[in-house]
C-alpha cells in the first residue's frame, strides 16, 4: 500500500468545557485539555488510526509546542520528514470554548506561521507529494500554496476548506480538486449561493461541480452529510446517538473516514456511511483524537447509529 500525503496546518489545541451552563463575561469552572491538533495534522492523526501509511508537510515554530508537535507525530508513525521548524517563531495553536453539552461556543486561532507554506514549500514537497496515493490539503494554505498544488501537483486533490474565510481563498482554485468536504456555510461561500433547504443544497453541489469538482461531502452536523458525485446524491443521516462529549474534532475525523474509504475502494454510500462513524466515534470522546479510533470501532458506530 502506498502513503497519503497531507500539507497543512499542525498546532496545538487547547480546549475548554464547562462544567454547567456558560455565563457570559464571567469566569466558569470547567476543564481545560492542551494537545496536539490542527485540522491537516489531526486528519493524518485518525488516517494512522485507520490504517493508513501518512506523510505530513508543514511548519512549527522552534518553542516548545513545536517540539511536542514533531515528537508526538513521530511517536503516532507519522512522517514527519517535510515538517519544518522555522526558529524564531511560534507554533500554531487553537483555543476554543465548550458549553455543558460539548458544543463549541466561541474559538480562536492564531494560525500566522502556517501562511509560510507557500508556493516555495509546495515545490519543495513535490517529489513527496506526487508519489501519494493521494493529497490531502486544508484552506490555511496561502493562495501561492494553493495555485502551486493546483498547477503542478498531479494525484487527486482533496480539500477541507476549514472555514467559511479560507473558503474564499480557495474557491478560486476548486477545478483542481477531486473531492471536497466542507460544511453548509462554507458550501454556500464555495458555490455563491444561500443555502436553506435540501434542493438549494443539491443546487450547490451542482454549481461546485460544474466547476470540476468530482465528489462534494457536505458536513451538516446532527444533520448528517450530503453527497454528490458521479453516483448521483444521497443524505446519510445518523440516529439515536447522544454520546456527544466533545464536537471539536468531528470534521477532521469524518474526512479521514473519506480518505480511508477511498483508498480502500467503498461506493459512495459505504463512504458516506464510513464518515459518519467516523465522525461519531471523535465526538464520542473528551479528546479531540479519539485515542480509539479504528476499523472496528467505525464499524460497531455505523452498525448501531447510521442509516
Amino acid at each position: 500500500m502506498g502513503y497519503i500525503a497531507g500539507i497543512g496546518g499542525a498546532n496545538v489545541d487547547i480546549h475548554g468545557r464547562a462544567d454547567a451552563p456558560l455565563v457570559m463575561r464571567d469566569s466558569n469552572p470547567g476543564t481545560l485539555h492542551l494537545s496536539m491538533g490542527g485540522v491537516m495534522r489531526n486528519i493524518l492523526d485518525n488516517a494512522v488510526r485507520l490504517g493508513c501509511s501518512v506523510k505530513l508537510a508543514s511548519v512549527v515554530g522552534d518553542d516548545p509546542y513545536g517540539r511536542m508537535l514533531r515528537e508526538g507525530c513521530a511517536a503516532l508513525g507519522m512522517d514527519t520528514a517535510y515538517l519544518q521548524v522555522r526558529p524564531g517563531r511560534h507554533s500554531s495553536s487553537y483555543i476554543s470554548v465548550l458549553d455543558d453539552d460539548g458544543d463549541m461556543i466561541v474559538a480562536m486561532s492564531d494560525m500566522h506561521i502556517v501562511k509560510e507554506l507557500n508556493g516555495a514549500f509546495v515545490t519543495q514537497c513535490l517529489p513527496m507529494l506526487n508519489g501519494a496515493e493521494l493529497v490531502v490539503c486544508d484552506g490555511n494554505l496561502s493562495a501561492a500554496a494553493l495555485q502551486t498544488l493546483a498547477q503542478r501537483c498531479t494525484r487527486p486533490l482533496y480539500m477541507d476548506p476549514v472555514s467559511t474565510s479560507w473558503a474564499r481563498e480557495v474557491e478560486p482554485y476548486l477545478a483542481a480538486f477531486d473531492t471536497i468536504k466542507p460544511n453548509r456555510q462554507e458550501m454556500e461561500v464555495l458555490a455563491g449561493m444561500p443555502i436553506h433547504t435540501e434542493a438549494e443544497l443539491d443546487a450547490a453541489c451542482d454549481a461546485v461541480l460544474a466547476r470540476g469538482v468530482r465528489r462534494v461531502f457536505v458536513s451538516l452536523g446532527r444533520d448528517g452529510i450530503y453527497y454528490k458525485g458521479p453516483e448521483g446524491a444521497l443524505h446519510g443521516r445518523s440516529h439515536g446517538f447522544d454520546g456527544c462529549v466533545n464536537a471539536t474534532g468531528a470534521g477532521d475525523a469524518t474526512m479521514a473516514g473519506i480518505v480511508r474509504a477511498s483508498v480502500l475502494g467503498y461506493d459512495a454510500l459505504r463512504t458516506v456511511q464510513f464518515a459518519l462513524g467516523a465522525g461519531l466515534a471523535a465526538i464520542s470522546c473528551d479528546d479531540t483524537i479519539n485515542p480509539a479510533m479504528s476499523m472496528e470501532t467505525i464499524e460497531y458506530m455505523i452498525k448501531e447509529y447510521v442509516e
